[in-house]
């Protein structure tokens, strides 16, 4: 890793992980520490699992959006209780799609049609619903707890699509724990659409393989990435205080790769749909590029990690592990019906699907 600070004090770490040795692969647990399956008795049933979190004490709490509840889970795996139902009363939820843990575990849950956070306590007791002003018009269903400035939420910023491709950007916006919208902390490019063919529909689209910004937060920092460049920005406030950059390795997309995506996206739907999607790809070329971030998440250790593009036809899903420092850690293979969910220390948690697309909960432990 090489680094050093710009004229502004900025300090940038730059690191060549196409080149990692052995010591640099991370590994994956084969079996599971812990697996969560829903029981025959039908007491609870995992359904549209969105998301779930791991607690300082090795709780889970999982955001089960198909049955508008949270469960909460003891460290033997026992249900400890489950909190919420349909209903826009306190406590209830309309489409949950995203939860957060605040100091002292708090659960932050994030219903984006309701435009509305609710808090509970770190053993599931209701503690507030609020409501955001103004409110977020087109969530993206990202939020990130910001330390006790307050809560960061994405807001496609979506403008008139015409005839050709328009950039459509994130939002990064800041509201205060009482529900006002404080400011926009920063502003992501998120892709870009145009009509496929607007004299015989309004059917839009974008190019294969576009890149969206994304961000994550730890403590009082927001990291951000556009998607395109390797690289991590790091804000405290509005302040940008670190960089973090890679050599990712060749990204190019080939004609291989092209011809896997539209092959598996057109396998298994009606005719009607494949015309459909038949158009969209033929409206506008592939990128010449894949995106270099797809996802980042930090750690309690401050250490991040950066979900990297799967290429068509790939099995598994790629994580770039970085310390707080931007030096490289290493990388984790995950099969890719694991859908991990956030990193702890040594263990990960996610969501497990099999053929049938039956949903568990998994813990497992990585390492060198």
């Amino acid at each position: 890793m090489s680094s050093s600070r710009d004229s502004t004090g900025v300090r940038i770490a730059v690191s060549n992980v196409a080149n990692r040795n052995v010591g640099q692969v991370c590994s994956l647990a084969d079996a599971p520490d812990m697996r969560l399956t829903s029981p025959a008795s039908g007491e609870w049933t995992l359904s549209r699992v969105e998301d779930l979190h791991r607690m300082d004490d090795g709780r889970l709490v999982v955001l089960n959006r198909g049955s508008f509840e949270l469960l909460m889970f003891g460290r033997d795996g026992e249900l400890l209780r489950s909190i919420g139902r349909l209903g826009e009363g306190p406590g209830e939820f309309m489409d949950p799609i995203e939860i957060d843990l605040a100091r002292g575990d708090s659960i932050v849950v994030w219903d984006w049609e309701l435009g509305r956070l609710t808090l509970f306590g770190p053993y599931g007791s209701y503690g507030r619903s609020v409501m955001l002003q103004p409110p977020v018009i087109n969530p993206t269903g990202r939020v990130g707890v910001l330390g006790q400035d307050g809560i960061v939420i994405g807001n496609q910023h979506v403008p008139s699509v015409g005839k050709r491709l328009t950039p459509h950007f994130l939002q990064v916006l800041r509201y205060g724990w009482r529900g006002m919208l404080v400011d926009t902390l920063v502003i992501l490019p998120y892709g870009e659409r145009g009509m496929v063919n607007p004299e015989e529909s309004r059917l839009m689209a974008g190019p294969l393989f576009g890149s969206r910004g994304v961000f994550a937060t730890q403590g009082d920092l927001l990291y951000t990435s556009d998607a395109d460049s390797p690289e991590v920005r790091v804000y405290r406030g509005r302040q940008l205080k670190s960089i973090v950059r890679w050599e990712p390795g060749d990204l190019s997309v080939r004609k291989g790769d092209v011809e896997a995506y539209t092959a598996a996206r057109l396998a298994g739907v009606g005719e009607d749909m494949a015309e459909i999607l038949r158009k969209s790809f033929e409206a506008f070329p592939a990128n010449d590029a894949f995106p270099a971030v797809m996802e980042i998440q930090i750690d309690a250790q401050g250490r991040m990690w950066i979900r990297t593009y799967d290429r068509p036809g790939s099995t598994v899903t790629e994580w770039l592990g970085f310390e707080e420092t931007g030096a490289f850690i290493c990388s984790l293979s995950v099969p890719r019906h694991f859908r991990l969910k956030h990193f702890h220390t040594a263990v990960v948690v996610g969501v497990h699907s099999d053929e049938l697309d039956v949903e568990s909960i998994e813990v497992r432990s990585f390492g060198f």
